[in-house]
């Protein structure tokens, strides 16, 4: 019995032991911390980034082919196409500023740039919907 006694003793202390061991904690640094904040920031701009030349390409690609058609009317009806043409020709340049104030804009900037880049997005779709539909 004294013999088992022991054993498990003995048993329990190297489980103590090996499990202490085991528990060691790394320190995070706030230079740890700061250093994945930047990466996550590195990571949306990048992803923010491509969303918007994405973005981009897509609207170049529909407005070279709004234009292509403006190219089959004539008279009033041509000068009418150009002019809502132009209209969102301008939003687009808009667009294209709110961009490249994006790229260039501080980390605490961004936020607010990118969800103004979204309205304008969202309002330029629309708007080429709409002109799409009046000049079927």
């Amino acid at each position: 019995m004294k013999t088992l006694a022991k054993l498990f003793i003995s048993l329990l202390m190297i489980a103590m032991v090996s499990c202490g061991q085991s528990q060691t904690k790394e320190d995070t640094s706030a230079e740890d911390v700061q250093e994945a904040a930047e990466q996550l920031v590195d990571e949306a701009k990048d992803f923010v980034s491509g969303e918007f030349a994405d973005f981009e390409n897509q609207i170049d690609s529909k407005f070279k082919d709004l234009k292509a058609k403006s190219e089959e009317l004539t008279g009033d009806a041509k000068a009418k196409y150009e002019a809502a043409l132009e209209k969102l020709n301008e939003q687009r340049q808009a667009l294209n500023s709110k961009m490249e104030e994006f790229k260039n804009a501080a980390d605490e900037k961004k936020e607010e740039l990118g969800n103004e880049i979204k309205d304008l997005q969202d309002a330029l779709k629309k708007s080429i919907e709409t002109f799409e539909e009046e000049y079927k």
